[in-house]
């Protein structure tokens, strides 16, 4: 519980802030656009959560009580464990991320990310259940193989989704506070670039919350003078991939 409210007053806080001080003009999104959003995440946090539960802590929780797993079987000390697992979920989440481009049927349920018109908090929420739930069990084997401790997968929940939150954020930063950040981690305006819509930039910064896996794979763009407002995919421009009951149904019917 302690999470949840961490997170949610971290998006809340995120979510005026925009309204405030915003990088690009808010109504880009359209007059519904953060309800949509918000409803796409209030399905995720019911069926993602309760499957997550069932699933990857379930498996972590055996593998750990068993010493099961490369991190829980080599002797090393409980924090640098945690720490490892962390750097480790970081690292799959990336090559999940770019499963998800390169992977026409996975892609059919990503590009609801991708329809957005405007990024903001909400847009962190803007996920097909589809895709969170396949998101899980595509950790399963990795955990399965590395062992990775439960302490680890709840401490990187929070850092999963506050800095997927703060990259998807409408707020106007300093543009040199942003290149000072993202020698570390993904910031608004290394994100940006992710969902233009030119492909060459959509095809970059694939990271979640290091950049380095970005800067070791092959994948990052820096920002340069890169920071459009254009976003989206060519072809998906219709009012209708913005409504919540089309983008529940849009995997199952559109191209």
């Amino acid at each position: 519980m302690e999470r949840l409210i961490l997170m949610g007053g971290f998006f809340f806080l995120l979510f005026i802030l925009e309204r405030i001080i915003p990088q690009v003009n808010k109504n880009i999104g359209g007059k519904r656009h953060d309800i949509n959003n918000i409803g796409l995440g209030v399905v995720n946090l019911f069926i993602g959560r309760y499957f997550s539960l069932f699933t990857v802590y379930t498996l972590a929780k055996y593998l750990e009580n068993l010493e099961i797993g490369i991190i829980n079987m080599i002797p090393l000390d409980y924090r640098f464990k945690l720490l490892l697992g962390v750097i480790v979920l970081d690292c799959i989440n990336y090559w999940w991320h770019r499963l998800l481009h390169r992977n026409s049927f996975l892609m059919h349920f990503h590009t609801i990310h991708h329809t957005d018109r405007l990024l903001n908090a909400s847009s962190a929420l803007r996920f097909h259940f589809f895709e969170v739930l396949m998101g899980h069990l595509f950790k399963l084997p990795f955990i399965l193989l590395i062992g990775i401790p439960v302490e680890a997968l709840l401490f990187y929940d929070v850092i999963f989704n506050v800095n997927v939150y703060f990259h998807h954020s409408n707020i106007r930063i300093n543009r040199s506070l942003d290149i000072f950040l993202s020698k570390i981690i993904v910031t608004p305006y290394l994100h940006r670039i992710h969902h233009s819509l030119k492909w060459k930039e959509s095809n970059s910064n694939f990271s979640s919350f290091l950049i380095l896996w970005d800067k070791i794979f092959g994948t990052f763009l820096p920002q340069r003078d890169i920071s459009t407002p254009k976003y989206g995919i060519p072809g998906y421009i219709e009012e209708k991939y913005q409504y919540f009951s089309y983008m529940i149904k849009q995997p199952f019917i559109e191209k």
